[in-house]
């Protein structure tokens, strides 16, 4: 959707949003990949050995870093968005600590920091640029994608306690991530079917 709405205006916002949304759609390609090796580890053990100095770990960590790392871009790629960032040198340090919090994914309790680090790109800047947006448009669909963005930060928010109050709330954070990512696919169909109705007439 964003992709297509930058072929048709030409405007580099679209085409970078449309990076995002393919960074964070990545993410959870290597997140499956990720939890496929916990379910068929008898397989990625024998996939393994025919790799020299490669072992099943090395998937799992590998795709769980990639994960974090691609997901935080894509917030990353939105808020340098909602900031108008120009500076490379802002857009690679904000790239940076997204690495650094990717790598620390591996140690035990790291996820904290990197949803905190997701809250705070979410909660500080994209939220509020979709809210802002959703003011000038008074649209349906920017309504939907600022409640989808404010939702997703809410999740991230409630991520965060998962260590000191239990995995109840993986369960909960997920879902509302999923109501979220759900929205947006709604408002995708939406848009879709108003640009058939626009191409038809």
């Amino acid at each position: 959707y964003s992709y297509k709405a930058y072929r048709l205006v030409k405007n580099k916002k679209y085409f970078y949003f449309s990076v995002g949304f393919f960074s964070i759609a990545m993410g959870f390609l290597f997140k499956i990949i990720s939890n496929s090796v916990i379910m068929f580890l008898l397989f990625f053990t024998e996939l393994a050995r025919a790799i020299p100095f490669m072992k099943a770990s090395y998937f799992y960590t590998g795709s769980l870093i990639l994960f974090a790392f691609l997901i935080l871009s894509g917030y990353v790629i939105f808020s340098c968005l909602a900031l108008n960032v120009k500076d490379k040198r802002v857009i690679f340090a904000l790239l940076l600590i997204a690495f650094i919090s990717a790598i620390l994914v591996r140690q035990a309790r790291s996820f904290t920091f990197f949803y905190f680090f997701a809250f705070v790109l979410l909660v500080v800047h994209v939220v509020p640029y979709m809210y802002n947006n959703y003011k000038k448009q008074k649209s349906k669909s920017s309504y939907i994608v600022f409640l989808s963005f404010l939702l997703l930060a809410v999740s991230n928010f409630i991520f965060i306690g998962i260590n000191l109050y239990g995995s109840s709330l993986y369960v909960v954070g997920h879902s509302i991530s999923l109501l979220a990512y759900l929205l947006l696919l709604i408002n995708l169909v939406l848009v879709l079917k108003k640009w058939v109705k626009e191409e038809i007439n």
